[in-house]
């Protein structure tokens, strides 16, 4: 039983270390900005001298 004490010791460290990083605003702000920003870059080399919107109007 004084076996499994340690892992279970990590385990329960590991859980509330991601849980502090889970709920943290700032992280998930960091992380949405640059996420988006690392996505526009391939989506707008994808759509280059694609016209999204007419000019001419509707």
């Amino acid at each position: 039983m004084v076996e499994k004490k340690k892992p279970l010791q990590l385990l329960r460290m590991a859980r509330s270390t991601l849980s502090i990083i889970y709920n943290d605003h700032f992280l998930w702000t960091f992380v949405k900005s640059y996420g988006l920003f690392s996505l526009a870059i391939p989506v707008a080399k994808f759509l280059d001298g694609f016209q999204v919107l007419p000019t001419g109007g509707i």
